[in-house]
């Protein structure tokens, strides 16, 4: 495994531009604070509030926390949102699982031991129900997962390039496509509930505000 010593110096402008994202803050005594983990990286995430409308941005404050021996790279600017009717949650994926267009998205480094905090916000996209409707599937909870690079060593020249250049257009080979695919992992953190603002929807169907996320769909490790 290549050292982060030796790492340091080629990204050395990636760092000092991702810096400015230490501006964000997490209250980690909010409710509406959700948590991931998966092996060696920690997700904390908290909305900015919990009444959420089709028309106005879900807003998400997140910090990743590197606890492995090598650096992992976020593309911190993709977000994008889906709801699931069955659970009534909305899911907000945040990096890119997959490179839109085969185009290498703006990547964040993350050191060894290293947390950097970001923001996003991105609308969600939920048909309206029927209005009067008692069974309708309006949303009730929000559900933040977070991808993630485990091995940056086949982007490295790339993200250089990336960091040299302002706003580049850098296409991936379909060998390194791939190599995406296989680095990509993701944290799921737990579903936070929400109230939702949609028209059609009934007040009595909202979720309380001490109700609590799905058992089957929350994260139930140590914090």
């Amino acid at each position: 495994m290549r050292s982060s010593k030796a790492v340091a110096p080629i990204f050395t402008a990636m760092i000092l531009v991702g810096a400015a994202a230490q501006a964000a803050h997490i209250d980690m005594k909010d409710p509406r604070r959700a948590l991931g983990r998966e092996d060696d990286v920690r997700v904390d995430a908290q909305l900015l509030r919990d009444t959420v409308s089709s028309s106005s941005p879900i807003s998400v404050t997140y910090r990743v926390q590197n606890l492995s021996s090598g650096w992992i790279a976020l593309a911190d600017k993709v977000a994008t949102t889906d709801f699931d009717a069955e659970t009534r949650t909305i899911t907000v994926a945040i990096g890119a699982e997959v490179p839109k267009d085969g185009v290498l998205p703006h990547l964040v480094l993350i050191a060894p031991g290293e947390k950097k905090t970001f923001s996003t916000g991105v609308t969600p996209h939920v048909a309206a129900p029927n209005a009067g409707s008692h069974f309708a599937n309006v949303p009730k909870y929000v559900q933040i997962t977070v991808n993630f690079l485990r091995d940056i060593n086949p982007f490295k020249e790339l993200i250089a390039r990336q960091a040299a250049t302002p706003s580049p257009v850098i296409s991936l080979s379909d060998k390194q496509f791939d190599q995406w695919l296989q680095s990509n992992d993701s944290v799921v953190l737990n579903s936070l509930p929400i109230t939702w603002n949609g028209s059609g929807g009934d007040r009595n169907d909202m979720p309380d505000a001490d109700q609590e996320a799905p058992p089957d769909r929350a994260w139930t490790g140590g914090s």
